[in-house]
């Protein structure tokens, strides 16, 4: 019986990790100049277009997060979604607050079936930095 248990509860991960969607979530830029953040579905060479919503959030010093500017929309993307600036068809939820060095950051898009982050930071200089951990 603990077979048979172990056997359905097997199948039933790998059929819900199977159903599972996600997409590619791409940052780039640097202080001072446009922050911009791209998405992509099974190809990383055609764009995704259709977030529903978008949130950057600032890790705090308690391990937390933070939200730190929040979009919903309902309309297709045209072009990448820049920092702080609302692209047509979507609403800002929380305004945008200034990104600043030595913090970590984490950009999570969603499209109604599943989502996508991506973890960044800037360096002394404006760099951005892409963080192996979230103690960095």
């Amino acid at each position: 019986m603990r077979i048979v248990v172990a056997m359905l509860l097997l199948c039933a991960s790998i059929a819900a990790e199977a159903m599972s969607y996600s997409f590619v979530c791409k940052a780039s830029g640097r202080l001072g100049r446009p922050i911009r953040f791209e998405f992509y579905g099974d190809s990383s060479t055609i764009p995704k277009t259709d977030i529903k919503s978008f949130t950057v959030s600032m890790r705090t010093d308690d391990d937390r997060w933070t939200a730190m500017w929040s979009i919903v929309g309902h309309r297709n993307l045209t072009q990448p979604i820049e920092y702080g600036v609302t692209p047509p068809g979507f609403t800002t939820m929380i305004r945008p607050q200034k990104l600043i060095p030595g913090h970590v950051y984490a950009g999570f898009a969603t499209d109604g079936h599943g989502g996508s982050g991506v973890t960044f930071g800037f360096d002394k200089n404006g760099t951005m930095i892409f963080p192996d951990s979230f103690d960095q």
